[in-house]
């Protein structure tokens, strides 16, 4: 076997024991994940698979590919719709990105970039977070990542042909969060063609067509979708892309300044964030080449830029490009959110990859301060977790503020959880790690060793998280416990809830029972209604009219969902 298969096996093998193990630890605790799993579970509770509705009258605000994908895993699973088959499709999405990209890269480039590229990929805090979730923002960027490496290579064979499986992937893309998924790839693969001088009108025509063929079954889905939902799905098309894209949204749009988006790479970029930073104190400035310097008119020093610029090797070209233009793209709309710039992660970590085996041929420092404060950190981890389970740390530490009955919460869950000797071991991973890494630092290992006991110290943190530490804690946080408890109140039928949102995470973990009374009247007068305490009085100044309202419940925790208590009352028809 040959070392680049042995390499993409062992990625294969790490990348599968980093993020499938642990997918169902933690249960929905935002109403992100349960807002996108509740339409995969009215698609197939209702067998309506173009545009069903949950909550009685919401209407998926994606496209349905994802739904269909979460639909697909929890039926072949055959234990219905549960927090692992919810994110098995962005796990699956991740390590199909993540070969395929790895192939590309050393192809192209070498065998030490592409296996450290992808290590980068595998411990960034951004996608980690992103490859086990339940979002569409994974599968959506495999697709377009998976579609810039095909047509980069059609490119290399002379554009002959129609690239049908970058077609139909970017119809995929376009399946699961709308147009982005055929713009992106066919912008990039054009801006690449032009700065590389081929004809304008080649490059604009071919790539056109190819975009229109790969926008063909979101156009399907559409019209079908069209007919069934009418001008309300409309609508919310428009809102969501040209709405999104200006900045004119009828609900919070995550408006964001320019810098947010630096901010966010910098943040999705943890934990290697802080070699990059400690790297450039280790840098001669004053021997940096910049072909802008020097005392040439501004004019043919740009040429000069441009020109360097132009004349990189074609996988280095396409990989800058395709990071600027999807930057800069996202730098433009009002609303922003770090997930928007995940399809720039793969380049980025090519690029990170180059400069720290730069670095490592010139046998710099950094490799040695970090794989110490790293290990620290494993150490740290651990003893905490052993503090926290003797009940050393009194609830006086958190004080009396806004988020401290919430942060007790998370110790005591921390100082109670009861832990099997495998979940042991995985809280034992960050310290093994951190002293097999010391262990090299007081050994003098070489700059590449460390290099790579640093990324163990971040993946062994990263596992012993995803198995232990976040489901424990982010337990508190969730809404099941409150599903749990209407759910004794009311074991069938349809529980009713007063708010301007939507209590996505109790309606999932009640299997969709949930209705507005605001649109949907009880046929038969009476029921139990939830209600955020904050809007407690609105509720009972519109219902008291009609209702006779009795309070039987106040919760003791904010919901994730509404951050805020929740009040449960029964009423019935005066």
């Amino acid at each position: 076997m040959s070392d680049r298969k042995k390499v993409f096996w062992f990625v294969a093998l790490l990348s599968v024991l980093v993020i499938v193990p642990f997918l169902g630890e933690t249960i929905f605790y935002s109403k992100g994940e349960p807002r996108e799993a509740i339409v995969a579970l009215s698609m197939l509770e209702s067998g309506n698979w173009i545009l069903p509705v949950n909550y009685g009258t919401d209407i998926a605000y994606k496209p349905p590919f994802f739904y269909w994908a979460m639909a697909g895993v929890s039926s072949l699973f055959g234990g219905g719709m549960t927090e692992y088959s919810a994110r098995f499709p962005s796990a699956i999405a991740f390590l199909a990105m993540q070969l395929v990209f790895f192939v590309f890269v050393a192809k192209r480039k070498d065998l030490r970039t592409a296996f450290l590229a992808s290590l980068l990929l595998l411990s960034s805090f951004e996608v980690h977070r992103a490859a086990v979730a339940c979002r569409v923002d994974m599968v959506q960027v495999a697709f377009i990542v998976i579609s810039l490496c095909l047509l980069f290579r059609w490119d290399e064979k002379g554009c002959r042909g129609v690239p049908w499986l970058a077609v139909l992937l970017m119809g995929c893309a376009t399946l699961t969060k709308g147009p982005v998924g055929f713009l992106f790839p066919c912008a990039c693969t054009g801006a690449y063609q032009l700065v590389r001088g081929r004809s304008f009108w080649k490059t604009f025509f071919s790539l056109v067509g190819i975009g229109l063929l790969s926008f063909v079954p979101y156009f399907a889905w559409g019209y079908a979708a069209y007919r069934e939902g009418g001008q309300p799905f409309l609508d919310l098309v428009l809102e969501e892309n040209t709405g999104r894209f200006m900045g004119k949204m009828s609900y919070e749009s995550h408006e964001n300044p320019v810098w947010y988006n630096f901010l966010t790479l910098i943040w999705g970029w943890v934990p290697w964030t802080l070699v990059l930073l400690v790297s450039l104190f280790g840098l001669k400035w004053r021997s940096l080449h910049c072909p802008l310097k020097g005392e040439q008119p501004l004019m043919s020093r740009l040429k000069q830029g441009w020109q360097a610029f132009r004349s990189q090797s074609p996988v280095q070209l396409f990989t800058w490009l395709v990071i600027l233009i999807i930057f800069v793209f996202y730098c433009i709309p009002k609303s922003k959110r770090s997930v928007y710039l995940l399809p720039i992660y793969p380049f980025m970590a090519v690029l990170m990859a180059e400069y720290l085996l730069a670095l490592v041929q010139k046998g710099a420092k950094v490799f040695r301060i970090c794989a110490v404060v790293f290990a620290i950190l494993g150490l740290l981890l651990t003893l905490v977790f052993v503090v926290v389970r003797l009940g050393w740390v009194p609830d006086t530490v958190f004080g009396s503020g806004r988020h401290a009955a919430e942060n007790v919460a998370f110790m005591h869950a921390l100082e109670e959880v009861a832990l099997s000797f495998p979940k042991w071991l995985l809280v034992a991973l960050p310290a093994i790690a951190a002293i097999c890494t010391l262990r090299m630092v007081s050994q003098r290992a070489d700059s590449r060793s460390l290099l790579y006991g640093i990324a163990g110290c971040m993946l062994c943190i990263f596992v012993s998280l995803d198995s232990v530490y976040q489901p424990t804690v982010l337990a508190v946080k969730s809404d099941k416990h409150l599903a749990e408890q209407v759910n004794a109140y009311v074991p069938e039928g349809w529980v009713y809830s007063y708010s301007k949102m939507s209590f996505y995470c109790v309606n999932f973990y009640l299997n969709d029972r949930m209705r507005h009374i605001e649109k949907e009247r009880p046929a038969d007068g009476r029921g139990y209604l939830l209600v955020p305490e904050r809007e407690e009085k609105e509720m009972l100044e519109a219902l008291e009219p009609t209702y006779r309202l009795e309070k039987i419940l106040r919760t003791d925790r904010r919901s994730c969902d509404m951050r805020n208590e929740i009040c449960l009352y029964r009423f019935q028809t005066k």
